[in-house]
């Protein structure tokens, strides 16, 4: 027998806690406050600020219980965004820095800065798209467990199919967090299946950021590219 989606979607009725994306935001913000300045390439405090912004939002949210309060999700889901829209110029940046030349400010700048780099902005790119997936996704972790849920942006194979998991079972953070890992590694969808055309554009913008970082920069690194 094959469980709808909606009847497997309504096993459950607390929604998820707040507690796993709060740690991924601090993941995210760690490196960008503690790696020394010299070693980071673009702007210094904005992306940082975002992310307080948004872990403050989220904290409030999680404090309060009841009813998610009006405009909070939708203040998440423009800092969230907001977040997209920096990681990705941050990316363009650095992708035109190294077929540049990796010159900055009239120096050259050596492997590790440019290692470094790339790095903060690939796990920027993994937990920030883990996070407005899973916000985005049938209404954020509120609206999955509401009795009249949105239609999914993503399909996972345990929704829909008996036996892949217990009745009622929902994707939670850690699963969204899997998918935004896949997409930057495979650059391709590998578990849940995009079902919205914003889940697909958000996948499709999300591969190229990774995939234009990790071509660019190993290659510079490994003196591929000429200069």
């Amino acid at each position: 027998m094959v469980a709808t989606p909606d009847e497997a979607r309504s096993g459950s009725r607390e929604p998820e806690s707040y507690a796993w994306p709060l740690v991924a935001i601090a993941v995210a913000i760690a490196p960008q406050v503690l790696i020394p300045a010299r070693d980071r390439i673009g702007p210094l405090g904005l992306v940082p600020a975002i992310e307080t912004a948004a872990f403050l939002v989220m904290l409030l949210i999680a404090a309060k219980p009841g009813p998610v309060p009006r405009g909070a999700r939708g203040t998440i889901l423009v800092l969230f965004s907001l977040l997209v829209v920096a990681n990705t110029v941050a990316a363009g940046r650095l992708v035109l820095l190294v077929l540049n030349g990796s010159k900055l400010g009239g120096q050259t700048l050596e492997a590790k800065r440019l290692l470094v780099a790339a790095a903060i902005v690939l796990l920027a790119n993994i937990i920030t798209f883990g996070l407005l997936y899973w916000e985005l996704d049938s209404g954020g972790p509120r609206g999955r467990v509401a009795p009249a849920t949105q239609y999914p942006d993503f399909h996972f194979p345990q929704i829909g199919v008996e036996g892949l998991a217990p009745p009622g079972w929902q994707p939670r953070f850690a699963d969204f967090l899997y998918v935004a890992f896949t997409g930057a590694v495979a650059f391709s969808p590998t578990d849940a299946m995009p079902l919205t055309v914003r889940a697909k554009a958000l996948m499709a913008l999300q591969a190229m950021i990774s995939l234009g970082v990790l071509v660019v920069v190993l290659a510079r690194v490994i003196n591929i590219l000429p200069g």
